[in-house]
């Protein structure tokens, strides 16, 4: 089957989704089908590909005056052309909060375009009455598509927004092997050591961490030397947390690295304890799964898309507020039999998502995608 993993945000540019989609259409090309990928997302280097990725396919490069940061004009009949000129079987719109490119390709099916699935990133419940009317005006609803959202609570927003139609969970894939502790690299600790508590994340607004940071600077302060903190991530907040901590006299406990790659991140898990997910709109948390796969008890807010694969009490704890955050931390420290023995559990039971399971749904999903045929009107009607 050649699929087309269409989104507007891609490779170089880091993130979530640009990462998982990558992942994904890799991973359908190794298992057989056809993949390529379509994004307005520049690239930063000559090459287009390497030689174990997908193809990429970048549109609306001349169009470089209609659009801000990876965005660019590229309008119905163009990516009509490109998709028909690519004899594409399946097309896989990957859409969040703001996607002009994805939302057009999952109009298309609803034109004689290919059998689509529309994945949904992000929670919509901030937005929700936004999507909801967007969504109506366009009747999206009645789109021949097979929506799809990353998680349980994402999923419920979606089917919100769409007035009630049916929304699958295609929950973001992992090889949790890749993840895994070595169990001796735990059992070595001495007595003296000191909890690591980690989280990873954009420094943006939406992931919380200046609430994070101060979270950890009261926990400091009841639990003086009891813990040391690993804040890995970069964005447009990361400066001002920076001063925050060399405010505080913080910069001995708690320190942030910047941006790193998969590597160091495993490295750091590796000699972490305790891993932090502190936003309440994750719309699936992969950074938390793989802490989890790593073995890492997850303290992460209750209605996130993380709650999906961590059970309170059973692979880490669910929480309703910064407050019940920084208390269940504080406990952990009082208590760390508690987190050694959900780390136990983590290091010896495979989570529930996981890259075969996920590779399977997405099939079924463009199977169903397929049965729409009779909804679709001639392609050279899109607009």
């Amino acid at each position: 089957m050649r699929i087309a993993h269409v989104t507007d945000v891609y490779l170089p540019r880091l993130g979530g989704v640009e990462l998982q989609v990558h992942d994904l259409a890799a991973r359908q090309y190794r298992g057989g089908h056809e993949t390529v990928v379509l994004t307005t997302t520049a690239p930063s280097w000559p090459a287009e590909s390497g030689p174990d990725e997908v193809p990429v396919l970048r549109v609306g490069r001349d169009t470089t005056g209609l659009g801000a940061g990876p965005y660019r004009a590229f309008g119905a009949r163009a990516l009509a052309e490109t998709l028909r000129a690519h004899r594409i079987d399946a097309v896989h719109a990957h859409v969040s909060a703001f996607s002009p490119l994805a939302w057009t390709a999952a109009r298309l099916s609803a034109h004689g375009g290919p059998p689509t699935v529309v994945s949904v990133h992000s929670m919509w419940h901030d937005i929700l009455p936004l999507v909801r009317r967007f969504a109506r005006w366009r009747d999206a609803a009645a789109w021949p598509v097979q929506w799809a959202a990353v998680s349980s609570a994402a999923a419920c927003a979606v089917r919100d927004a769409l007035d009630g139609t049916p929304v699958a969970v295609l929950p973001n894939g992992i090889d949790p092997a890749a993840w895994l502790l070595p169990a001796t690299q735990r059992a070595e600790l001495p007595a003296t050591h000191v909890p690591t508590l980690i989280s990873v994340m954009r420094m943006v607004r939406r992931k919380r961490p200046r609430a994070l940071l101060r979270t950890l600077l009261a926990l400091r302060a009841t639990h003086p030397g009891r813990f040391r903190a690993v804040l890995v991530g970069d964005g447009p907040l990361l400066p001002g947390l920076r001063r925050e901590i060399a405010a505080a006299g913080a910069a001995a406990d708690i320190h942030l690295t910047g941006a790193l790659d998969r590597t160091s991140i495993r490295a750091l898990l590796a000699a972490a304890d305790v891993y932090v997910a502190p936003a309440p709109r994750e719309s699936f948390g992969i950074a938390a799964l793989e802490a989890r796969c790593a073995g890492l008890p997850v303290v992460a807010r209750a209605g996130s898309g993380v709650a999906d694969f961590i059970r309170h009490g059973v692979e880490g704890w669910l929480v309703h507020s910064d407050t019940e955050l920084r208390t269940t931390l504080g406990s952990l420290l009082d208590d760390p039999t508690r987190a050694a023995e959900v780390a136990r559990h983590n290091r010896t039971v495979a989570p529930c998502v996981r890259w075969d399971t996920v590779l399977e749904t997405a099939d079924a999903l463009y199977r169903r995608a397929g049965a729409f045929s009779d909804r679709r009107t001639p392609l050279s009607d899109a607009a």
